[in-house]
């Protein structure tokens, strides 16, 4: 090996890490240098590697453990022997192993000991995911500092980089977890690295680099490569031979991501979060400046809509009062096009600094009473895309405006810190019985010597915003209470009362307690119990994949059987019978659209009626009649087929509007089926009625409009 050394002392796995031991070698041998290798930094911190001199270094195995380096041993790693790369790249100096474990230290802090194994994998998974960046620049890294831990210090790293690092944190919590390196498939090499983790005698396949890709492209809750399917995850992962686990389809089990999300809701974690990752610093062409970061994303009624924390920043460089804005363009991906060099739209970073966030086009979103400033996207088609030329052409359609209305105040402290808060519900909200207010506070702070935008949520039975007095501001919602409230009670404050003293109901900070225990079998058997979870309607990226993968399959010789137990749904390319039961009905969905919308074909489609089907104005229509739907299964418990027809014919302009509705209801058995899946994805498993059916155009026209027609006349 090439680490040039006097003394080595080693720990082996599961042995004691002693660090009086490594102390007393040290005063024999002051002048040495000493190498000290453990498995894992389990038992380890960083104060007691302060007492350590600076002759002494220590190698972390990890994932890069012996057994991985006598498997490839006469390899190489550019010009180095993977056996050497393998050894060497995770020698630490004694610095670097303080700052690792001060990181390690602090991620820790907010593991609670009552966790679970799966909670405790949430927390770390979404910490690391949203805390480490891909390394935009590893082509001019060494190997050591993207593939190692010191990607806890930089920030920085890369796939194998992730995988060592989750490992780390795993191995210090007890959960076994693989390092897994990816081999050679059907003459292709994977150069990709990811974990396999053991919960409850399961092992779950994990990719935090491609979550992270994920929420590098806007999406900010992602867990897609944490519960993965096992078909999905093995054609793209390909372990490398001589990796401890293979054969994934039959070795590996799936997480069910209705689970995740639930033990990712009971623990609060999102409760507290920082946005260096998604922060992004614009300079209009006059000079002036402005700091905007992401801070969260929803999707309603099928369009995705991305919130913002504004500053304007003034000449002399300070900060002027904070806004929330809402705009369906994501400007994160903006900045993770910026990061990689990947390529970005012409003038389109000139619309986002000089028209989207310019300073007139906010105020005239604030003139229209709502914090929607549109999107710098004018018109659509396929890839390409014309831009706004100016804020006059952003609409901004009354059903927008009215989405993001929420009540919203800044704060100033008595030492000049400034907070924003946004009020989240509409009205109080029942927890345990008794009525609760959900805020947003947001607040850039220093931490390290670099501003940092933090966002606490909190929950309290007062409306806060309309107290007046100062110490509520300086005491009641300080810095330091609002982040240890998230630990010590979920983000339940209490209310602050007429006297100034903190008043809290011990129901609610049970309620909101997030150290309970909650394992992944106990959950799955209530599941069972219990409804089943709502599926959620596709939007319409996704309802055009779902018709590009899947088709409908009449599992019968006569093509006009009546049994509707044999429709069936298959891969387009596999043939491969879907079993699963969410991808059932959204695939059933997507191909009934397919062909109602898809009014007129084009030779040599990939399927026929595609263009048609997934063009920009059947875009808009599928977005209008989702919304409408969700509607009426809100108000009615059914879908109102006649209705809808009413009111796409007087307010949208598509000229096949009324044909392609006809063609979604035109049979019991579709209209029923849509019935079925909207209701479900509100969570709702009985229907008020049976649903209307439009069969024909004629039948359609007279059920919708004859009797609209009769009021007109006065009849």
């Amino acid at each position: 090996m090439k680490y040039d050394y006097q003394y080595k002392i080693t720990f082996k796995l599961n042995e004691p890490f002693d660090i009086n031991y490594i102390k007393n070698v040290c005063n024999q041998y002051p002048n040495s240098k000493i190498l000290v290798e453990v498995q894992n930094t389990k038992g380890m911190t960083s104060s007691m590697i302060r007492q350590l001199g600076s002759n002494v270094a220590i190698r972390i195995a990890g994932g890069y453990d012996e057994e991985r380096i006598s498997r490839y041993k006469g390899q190489y790693f550019g010009n180095e022997s993977t056996e050497d790369y393998y050894y060497n790249s995770v020698i630490y100096t004694k610095n670097e192993t303080i700052k690792i474990l001060e990181e390690i230290e602090r991620i820790e802090s907010g593991i609670n000991k009552n966790w679970s194994n799966i909670q405790k994998l949430l927390y770390v998974y979404d910490r690391l995911k949203t805390g480490i960046m891909y390394d935009p620049k590893f082509e001019q890294r060494f190997s050591n500092e993207i593939r190692s831990l010191r990607g806890l210090i930089t920030k920085q790293t890369v796939c194998a980089g992730y995988a060592v690092i989750l490992k780390e944190f795993m191995d210090r919590n007890n959960i076994e977890c693989e390092f897994a390196r990816g081999g050679i498939k059907n003459g292709q090499t994977s150069g990709h690295a990811w974990n396999i983790v053991t919960i409850d005698g399961k092992k779950y396949p994990i990719d935090l680099t491609w979550d992270n890709t994920t929420f590098r492209s806007g999406k900010s809750s992602s867990f897609d490569w944490l519960g993965k399917d096992i078909p999905t995850f093995s054609k793209s992962h390909h372990p490398a031979p001589g990796e401890k686990t293979q054969d994934y389809e039959h070795t590996l089990s799936q997480i069910d991501p209705q689970l995740i999300k639930q033990i990712y809701s009971q623990m609060g974690v999102g409760r507290a979060r920082d946005y260096r990752s998604t922060t992004y610093y614009g300079t209009r062409k006059d000079g002036s400046r402005y700091i905007v970061a992401q801070i969260g994303d929803n999707t309603i009624n099928n369009v995705t809509y991305y919130r913002y924390y504004y500053v304007e920043i003034s000449k002399d460089g300070k900060k002027q009062l904070p806004l929330i804005l809402y705009s369906d363009t994501n400007v994160t991906h903006l900045v993770d096009c910026k990061n990689f060099g990947k390529p970005i739209p012409p003038n389109y970073e000139e619309a986002v600094d000089n028209i989207l966030f310019s300073r007139e086009n906010i105020a005239d979103s604030i003139a229209k009473k709502t914090y929607y400033i549109g999107r710098v996207r004018k018109s659509e088609v396929g890839n390409k895309f014309e831009l706004v030329s100016s804020y006059q052409e952003i609409p901004k359609p009354e059903e927008k405006r009215n989405l993001f209305v929420y009540p919203t105040r800044r704060f100033t402290r008595s030492d000049g810190s400034v907070f924003i808060a946004q009020q989240m519900f509409d009205a109080p909200h029942k927890a345990n019985g008794i009525d609760v207010m959900r805020y947003d506070i947001f607040e850039m702070v220093n931490e390290n010597g670099k501003e940092v935008l933090k966002r606490n949520t909190v929950f309290t039975e007062r409306n806060f915003f309309k107290d007046t007095r100062q110490s509520m501001v300086d005491d009641y919602l300080s810095r330091e209470r609002l982040d240890r409230k998230v630990g010590e009670a979920g983000g339940y404050i209490g209310y602050y009362d007429a006297n100034g003293i903190r008043t809290y109901n011990p129901d609610l900070v049970k309620f909101f307690e997030t150290s309970k225990k909650v394992d992944i079998d106990s959950l799955s058997r209530q599941k069972q119990q219990t409804n089943t979870p709502a599926i959620q309607i596709p939007n319409f990226s996704e309802l055009k994949d779902l018709a590009s993968k899947y088709e409908i399959f009449i599992d019968s010789k006569d093509p006009f059987d009546p049994d509707t137990s044999k429709i069936k749904i298959r891969d387009i390319k596999t043939g491969q019978i879907q079993t699963d039961k969410s991808i059932i009905d959204r695939a059933m969905f997507a191909n009934i659209w397919l062909t109602s919308a898809g009014v007129k074909y084009y030779q040599d489609e990939p399927r026929p009626g595609a263009n048609y089907a997934f063009n920009e104005p059947a875009e808009e229509l599928y977005n209008t009649i989702c919304k409408q739907l969700l509607t009426s299964c809100k108000g009615k418990g059914v879908i109102d087929t006649v209705d809808l027809l009413r009111n796409i014919e007087n307010n949208n302009g598509y000229k096949y509007n009324r044909e392609i509705i006809v063609n979604l209801f035109r049979s019991p058995y579709q209209t029923e089926m849509i019935n079925k899946l909207f209701l479900q994805s509100l969570g709702i498993n009985q229907q008020a009625q049976k649903p209307e059916p439009l069969y024909t155009m004629s039948y359609a026209g007279e059920l919708a409009f004859s009797d609209e027609n009769s009021k007109a006349k006065g009849r």
